[in-house]
C-alpha cells in the first residue's frame, strides 16, 4: 500500500508550525518516558545529558520537514523556512519555559530559589548575558531551519528517483 500524498505545492506557514507543536509535545513525552524509564530499569543517570534536550527538538523539526516535502515536493526554503523555523524554535521556548515554571511553582522550589528580584545582573560583564542569549537563540533557530531540511531531504530525494529513476 503507497501512503504517498500527491503533492500540493501548499503548506502554509501555520500548518507547519501546528504539525511542529504537537510533534516537539509528544517527542518531549517520550523523551521523558525514555529517561524515566533507563533509570529505573538500567540506574542510568540522564539528567546531565544535553543531547535529550535537543532529541525533541530535532525529531520535531524533522518531522516537520518531512511533511513539508511530502505535500509540496521540495525542501523547505528561503524565508518561509526560516519563519517556520523561528516561530516553532520560540514556541518550543516557551513550551518549555512553561513547564519548568510549572513545575517550580507546583512544587514550592520557588521558595529555595528566592525572589526574581535577587537575580539582578551585577558587575562590568552584564552585557555578556543578553548577547549570548542572543547569540544562543539564533543558534537554535538555525538547528531547528537544519532540521527541517534534514528531514525533507530523504523524501524529496526519493521522490526525485521514483520521477527520474537516477538518484
Amino acid at each position: 500500500m503507497n501512503s504517498h500524498v500527491p503533492a500540493t505545492n501548499n503548506v502554509s506557514v501555520a500548518a507547519a508550525v501546528f504539525r511542529f507543536s504537537w510533534l516537539y509535545i509528544l517527542a518531549a513525552i517520550a523523551v521523558m518516558v525514555i529517561a524515566l524509564a533507563l533509570e529505573a530499569f538500567f540506574q542510568l543517570d540522564l539528567s546531565k545529558n544535553s543531547f535529550f534536550g535537543v532529541a525533541p527538538l530535532m525529531a520535531a523539526a524533522m518531522g516537520t520537514g518531512n511533511y513539508y516535502a511530502t505535500r509540496t515536493g521540495t525542501k523547505p526554503s528561503g524565508a518561509k523556512a526560516w519563519l517556520i523555523a523561528l516561530i516553532s524554535f520560540a514556541l518550543s521556548l516557551a513550551f518549555n519555559l512553561a513547564v519548568i515554571l510549572g513545575f517550580v511553582f507546583l512544587t514550592d522550589s520557588w521558595q529555595k530559589l528566592g525572589l526574581p528580584s535577587t537575580f539582578r545582573l551585577r558587575g562590568e560583564e552584564q552585557w555578556l548575558v543578553p548577547l549570548v542569549l542572543g547569540v544562543l537563540f539564533l543558534f537554535f533557530v538555525a538547528l531547528t531551519r537544519l532540521f527541517l531540511w534534514t528531514g525533507a531531504n530523504p523524501v524529496v530525494k526519493k521522490q526525485r528517483k521514483d520521477a527520474t529513476g537516477v538518484f
